[in-house]
C-alpha cells in the first residue's frame, strides 16, 4: 500500500533512489550509531539506515502511514517506530534508554517544510546531545541557516543556528525527486552541535539581544535596541562596552559579535529582567 501524502503535514516523500543513496552516503551510518529519523514516512530512507546502525528510532506523526512504516522495518529487529509529534516529544528522554558508552546519537530526516525551523529550534533548545543533525529542508531555509553576515538571507535564525552549531550546506535536490512535487528545490544541511556547557542566563541574554536586533533589521542597531523595553535603558552602554558601532545594522554583525554583546549585556548592573 502506498501512503497518500498529506498537505497538513507538509509531506513530500522521496522517491528517487539515487538521492536516497546520496543521503545515506552523507550520513555515513555506523555500527555504534543510534539514529533518530524524524518524519520517517513510508520508510524510504529508514530501510537503508536500519541495517547499518546500532538502533534506529523512526519518528512519524501521520497515523495513516504508520502501518506502512512498521511493515517496511519488520526485517530489522534493531528498528522501532514511534508514533509521535517530534515537537511535543522530549528527544533526550526518548533516546536515553539506548545511549551507552561509545554510542553516537545521530538525528536525520526529510523535514516537513512548514515546521522545519520549529523542529530544529526545538532540538537545539532541548540541548539534545547529538553528534550531528542531518536534514533535508527547503533550499531557501537551508540557505538561510548557512547564510553569511551581510547577505540577504542572513537573519535571526542564521545567528541562532550558528551560535549553537557548526553548519554545512550540502547538495540540492530538484522537485522531481519527490511525490508530490514541491514547487521549490530542497537541500541537505548538516548541523553539528557544539559540546559546550551552557550558562542559562547567558543564553537568555543572547536570545534577547539577537531578537531585539532583528526585530527592526532595517534600522541602525542603536535604534533597534532602543525599541526593546528591556534593552533600551542600557542600549548605548551595551554597544559602547561591546565595541560595536551603533550605526551598523543587525544583518551586518557576525555571530561572534552577537555573542560578545550577550556577554556584556549579562554583566550590566542595570539590565532589565
Amino acid at each position: 500500500m502506498k501512503p497518500t501524502p498529506k498537505k497538513r503535514y507538509g509531506q513530500h516523500f522521496i522517491r528517487d533512489t539515487g538521492v536516497i543513496r546520496r543521503i545515506v552516503d552523507l550520513i555515513e551510518p555506523g555500527p555504534s550509531d543510534l539514529v533518530v529519523e524524524i518524519g520517517a514516512g513510508a520508510g524510504a530512507l529508514s530501510i537503508h539506515l536500519a541495517p547499518n546502525v546500532l538502533r534506529l528510532i523512526a519518528v512519524e506523526v501521520d497515523r495513516d502511514v504508520i502501518p506502512v512504516l512498521v511493515h517496511a522495518l519488520e526485517p530489522y529487529p534493531n528498528a522501532e517506530v514511534v508514533a509521535k509529534d517530534v515537537l511535543k516529544t522530549d528527544v533526550t528522554e526518548l533516546v536515553n534508554p539506548y545511549l551507552g558508552k561509545g554510542t553516537r546519537l545521530r538525528i536525520a530526516g526529510n523535514l516537513p517544510y512548514n515546521i522545519a525551523t520549529a523542529i530544529i529550534e526545538t532540538l537545539i533548545l532541548q540541548s539534545v546531545a547529538a553528534e550531528d543533525m542531518i536534514f533535508m529542508l527547503q533550499l531557501e531555509t537551508a540557505e538561510r541557516i548557512a547564510a553569511a553576515p551581510g547577505s540577504k538571507a542572513y537573519g535571526f535564525f542564521s545567528v541562532f543556528c550558528r551560535h549553537y552549531c557548526d553548519v554545512r550546506l550540502g547538495f540540492t535536490v530538484p522537485p522531481a525527486c519527490f511525490v508530490p512535487r514541491p514547487k521549490v528545490y530542497s537541500a541537505m544541511i548538516t548541523l553539528r552541535p557544539r559540546c559546550t556547557a551552557r550558562d542559562p542566563l547567558l543564553e537568555k541574554c543572547f536570545l534577547e539581544v539577537a531578537k531585539a536586533a532583528f526585530a527592526y533589521r532595517r534600522k541602525k542597531l542603536a535604534n533597534s535596541f532602543r525599541q526593546d523595553r528591556r534593552i533600551e535603558p542600557v542600549a548605548d552602554l551595551l554597544l559602547d562596552r561591546a565595541g560595536i558601532d551603533g550605526t551598523r545594522r543587525a544583518g551586518d554583525l557576525s555571530v561572534e559579535e552577537y555573542e560578545r554583546l550577550s556577554t556584556v549585556y549579562r554583566e550590566l548592573p542595570s539590565r532589565q529582567e
